[in-house]
């Protein structure tokens, strides 16, 4: 029982450090205090580690993850740490919120941008759910989407470190049919 009680206890502390990162990322980002690392990078190799990083929470609810990065991206000038960062944020957001099937992250050219897309096959997001996902400490409140943890604020940073790289992030659902 012990044993238990200390794994309790270190899964707490871990999300409330997580919690306190999220808060002080979110308010520097917000001060215009965050400060983007750029160099040269393959955005492929940042997929693969994002995928890594959450390869446990897809294994443990059998779902499947697949990486789709085109052949013919260019080298991106960017903070490579940031850009993880809010790729592991949708794959750990899609994951926690599908229960079957899976999800695919994409890096593909489309004009003079390069597009990052995660889809996944969960319960999807109602239309007027869809206008809250970016607010800070704005957490989905339908029955689908209770209790899956989390602390409201990863899209809200996610979307600030995209728009800081000049880009741009949005979301496209229906209900029933994934995000």
């Amino acid at each position: 029982a012990l044993l238990s009680d200390v794994g309790a206890i270190e899964r707490n502390s871990q999300h409330l450090a997580r919690l306190v990162d999220d808060v002080l990322d979110l308010s520097q980002a917000e001060a215009g205090r965050t400060t983007l690392s750029k160099e040269w990078t393959a955005l492929g190799e940042i997929v693969e580690a994002a995928v890594t990083a959450v390869g446990v929470l897809y294994e443990s609810k059998g779902l499947y993850l697949r990486a789709e990065v085109a052949p013919d991206l260019p080298p991106l000038y960017c903070d490579p740490g940031r850009v993880r960062q809010v790729i592991v944020n949708l794959l750990s957001n899609a994951g926690r919120f599908t229960e079957q099937g899976g999800v695919r992250v994409q890096a593909r050219l489309e004009k003079d941008s390069v597009v990052v897309a995660v889809a996944d096959s969960g319960p999807g997001i109602s239309a007027e759910d869809q206008e809250k996902v970016f607010e800070a400490f704005r957490q989905i409140e339908d029955p689908a989407h209770r209790g899956k943890g989390g602390s409201g604020l990863g899209l809200t940073i996610s979307k600030r470190f995209v728009e800081m790289h000049g880009g741009r992030m949005w979301l496209e659902s229906r209900e029933g049919a994934g995000s």
